[in-house]
């Protein structure tokens, strides 16, 4: 199964498979994409999700409150639907 990925505000779309992460899928589309470690240390890929769920192999390193405000680390966060993510604060 597949989802699609809407980033915003310039709508760029981008489809993700099945147990891939968000920035994997984006990086093998030719999204550009803020990363560095892809493991979850830097940070450079932190991105707020708008729309959707997404879950994660390991717990992400985000505080209760940054987790419902909706920010969401793209190198570690596998879709579960289709999703509306911003780069944008």
């Amino acid at each position: 199964m597949s989802y699609i990925v809407t980033l915003q505000p310039n709508n760029i779309q981008f489809e993700v498979q099945n147990g891939q992460t968000i920035l994997e899928a984006a990086l093998n589309s030719n999204i550009p994409f803020p990363n560095r470690c892809q493991v979850g240390a830097c940070a450079a890929c932190l991105c707020r999700k708008l729309e959707g769920q997404v879950s994660y192999h390991l717990e992400p390193m985000l505080t209760e409150k940054e987790q419902q405000q909706g920010w969401i680390f793209a190198c570690q966060a596998i879709a579960e639907s289709h999703l509306v993510l911003t780069l944008e604060e």
